[in-house]
């Protein structure tokens, strides 16, 4: 004898006519311009790159590890944490696999594009870049700068999953891609010459305040639909576990993340991995110290452990490969694991209550405000190894140390007027009254 799912079940799909028919429109288009997508990439594939025939090629299985591990990350990692809405589970981890996918391969396309303009266009010769011979090669690298770009749009994604369409988000992919492939090549890696390694500024930064600048221009939602909304805004007992999952994949995979450009190097891979695991073990610590002090009646609050345990992996990247020493890196982790709890007990509720800003996974927390400080603190780090080779100005410590600044000032500029534009571009793709929140019903076809 079986027992049918009772109607308050949250398993079970709401089937009301707002959310079965609501998004027709938006799923016939959203077929329609993955394919398109598609059909471009192809053209762009076909005639403007190739394989590494160049008598220095060579393959390390090291890179594929870095490559796979990162790819756990976006799959698993990001998809499972995003699960603890209790009414999105499939659209957490199934989105999550079809943006990632969208943007690594419209990211191979315009990076690779962005940096044979940027370096021909100012004159640089052919050692200056990979990406400067027709057609232009496809490496191991070529594809983990395409993960790192991915890793930024699940970010933005973390900040408008529920609310954002499946259509609006790949039109959000590709401005971003544009976007962050300008910020990261031509502005904090290029004309700046920041040292951000492990992405702090040109990966969580851009990608939270993307999102988050975003967000402001969608609005807050409207009256009609705010209390049902509300009701799958949030976790129940399953969903929490499931982020929790998502959690300690990113946890164990995020020092392959950060040194997976020096794969390789000698000390530097090994300062970026344990920094990187310095970082993570001390915003845990934190995390679950700040998380008990500051939730009522000394208890455990899920939301802050799944999420600001992950902050010193975000703060650490833009002093990974600098020997800071491990006091440095646990300083590091330190601090973000504080900012990030403190960001979800207090930023938060107030961004949303005051300027009506909705954040759903809270990456202004987990991946904002750790950045902005992680990067602050990589303004003295570049001092005390002021003599690192690959500084941009390892002979001129005060240029360096401004470089780190404006790397930090270009980034918040870029991001948040790029995302702010791409929300309002996008806001007109769905039909707000008409189209349910945070419901995996409205996208997927269930028979349960």
């Amino acid at each position: 004898m079986t027992t049918e799912p009772s109607e308050t079940s949250t398993l079970l799909p709401s089937t009301n006519k707002m959310e079965s028919e609501g998004s027709g429109n938006s799923n016939s288009a959203l077929s329609t311009i993955f394919l398109l997508f598609q059909a471009i990439l192809f053209v762009f594939f076909a005639v403007g790159t190739s394989y590494d025939y160049s008598d220095e090629a060579t393959f390390d299985a090291k890179e594929y590890v870095a490559f796979r591990d990162i790819m756990a990350m976006l799959l698993l990692g990001f998809g499972y944490l995003m699960t603890f809405l209790k009414d999105y589970g499939l659209g957490a981890v199934g989105l999550t696999m079809m943006l990632s996918i969208l943007s690594m391969e419209l990211n191979i396309a315009v990076e690779l594009a962005m940096r044979y303009v940027y370096y021909y266009g100012f004159g640089a010769t052919l050692e200056d870049a990979d990406a400067t011979s027709w057609p232009m090669p496809v490496t191991m690298a070529t594809l983990i700068d395409a993960e790192f770009a991915a890793a930024t749009l699940m970010i933005t994604f973390g900040a408008l999953i529920g609310r954002a369409t499946p259509l609006q988000m790949m039109a959000v992919c590709l401005c971003q891609s544009v976007a962050y492939t300008l910020n990261k090549v031509v502005f904090v890696l290029g004309f700046i010459g920041a040292e951000d390694v492990g992405g702090s500024m040109t990966i969580h930064m851009f990608g939270a305040y993307f999102g988050l600048a975003a967000s402001c221009a969608l609005g807050p939602l409207p009256t009609s639909s705010k209390t049902e909304a509300e009701e799958s805004n949030g976790p129940d007992k399953v969903s929490d576990l499931t982020a929790l999952i998502g959690t300690t994949i990113l946890w164990v995979f995020w020092p392959s993340f950060v040194g997976a450009t020096e794969t390789g190097v000698g000390s530097y891979e090994q300062f970026c991995v344990i920094n990187t695991i310095l970082a993570l073990l001390a915003s845990t610590t934190m995390t679950f110290f700040l998380s008990q002090k500051l939730t009522p009646h000394g208890k455990l609050d899920p939301v802050h452990i799944a999420n600001s345990t992950l902050a010193g992996g975000v703060a650490i990247g833009s002093a990974a490969r600098l020997n800071i020493g491990p006091a440095g890196a646990i300083l590091t982790g330190s601090v973000a694991g504080a900012v990030s709890v403190f960001g979800y007990v207090f930023s938060s509720p107030f961004l949303e209550s005051k300027w009506g800003i909705m954040d759903t996974c809270g990456v202004g927390n987990l991946h904002g405000y750790p950045s902005v400080a992680g990067a602050t603190l990589s303004i003295i780090f570049v001092a005390l190894d002021s003599s690192a080779e690959f500084l941009v100005y390892s002979d001129e410590v005060c240029s360096q140390m401004l470089a780190q600044a404006a790397g930090i000032a270009a980034t918040l500029i870029l991001s948040c007027s790029t995302g702010y534009a791409t929300g309002l571009l996008v806001k007109p793709l769905k039909d707000e009254e008409a189209t349910a929140n945070y419901l995996d019903s409205v996208w997927w076809h269930l028979e349960y």
